[in-house]
């Protein structure tokens, strides 16, 4: 995961920021990786809005590109490990994470889209050649523009497409193993944004589907209960598991808080179909 950091160059016409409320811009530091990859980070004080950093991103092929975004820093293990967190889609990101290991000082750079961190290694001469006030300048710019904005706000739609994509692929590799045609739903109604925001829906409700598919795996007999049992599943969120059977129809209530789920569910059905 060696990255390499580009340097990072704003347009000079976008100037120093003079708006009311401007902070005060300090030195920052530019770290690189092996392909391309660069972030900058800037530090702000005297900031009305709160803002300790900006970080602005390039060369990664991200949503984070071009973007001044801001920043929150948080410390611990004496101050040798780092995280500077934003807001992405109604979230807690962790845009950059700095530490030490056991003698080893780490930096990974995380952007939307990839599901790795990119390692990047602090860069004094690219530091140097940093100039704070242009990105944030950049970074009033976009606030003003709604570009930041758009950036941060959680986009149920969005999310709930994405998550019901996923569901529906562990219902396409139960109707595959099992050689059936089931039917699954999940209860987009009872679920809240914040519960959608911290949670993978997808993963809680498709634990009965798990289950189904682990019982038909290479049992014919398990096949044809299943097959002639399960019509359609429907999930939804509760304060504990509950598992329901009636007319082909599995009633399944997922819990934040339990364990096991998958096991559960195939305990229930061993009992139950």
């Amino acid at each position: 995961m060696k990255k390499m950091l580009a340097t990072v160059i704003v347009a000079s016409t976008l100037g120093c920021a003079t708006t009311r409320g401007s902070a005060t811009v300090e030195p920052g530091k530019v770290y690189k990786g092996a392909n391309g990859e660069s972030v900058a980070v800037v530090p702000l004080k005297g900031s009305t809005e709160g803002v300790q950093y900006l970080l602005y991103v390039q060369g990664t092929k991200s949503e984070f590109d071009g973007k001044a975004l801001p920043h929150e820093l948080k410390t611990w293990n004496n101050n040798l490990n780092e995280t500077y967190s934003t807001q992405y889609e109604g979230r807690n990101w962790s845009t950059l994470v700095t530490g030490e290991h056991r003698g080893r000082k780490s930096n990974e750079l995380y952007v939307p889209k990839r599901n790795n961190g990119i390692d990047v290694a602090y860069n004094e001469q690219a530091s140097q050649e940093l100039k704070g006030k242009d990105i944030y300048a950049l970074y009033r710019k976009q606030q003003k523009d709604g570009t930041l904005t758009k950036l941060s706000a959680f986009d149920r739609p969005a999310n709930v497409a994405a998550q019901d994509k996923e569901f529906n692929e562990a219902l396409t590799g139960l109707n595959q193993k099992c050689g059936t045609s089931v039917k699954a739903s999940i209860d987009w109604n009872g679920i809240t944004d914040e519960l959608l925001k911290k949670y993978s829906v997808a993963s809680f409700c498709s634990s009965p589907l798990s289950a189904l598919q682990s019982l038909c795996d290479g049992s014919p007999v398990s096949q044809k209960v299943i097959g002639a049992k399960v019509k359609q599943v429907s999930c939804q969120f509760g304060p504990e598991m509950k598992l329901e059977v009636q007319d082909g129809a599995v009633k399944w209530t997922t819990a934040t808080e339990a364990s096991n789920q998958e096991e559960f569910a195939k305990d229930y059905f061993e009992n139950n179909l």
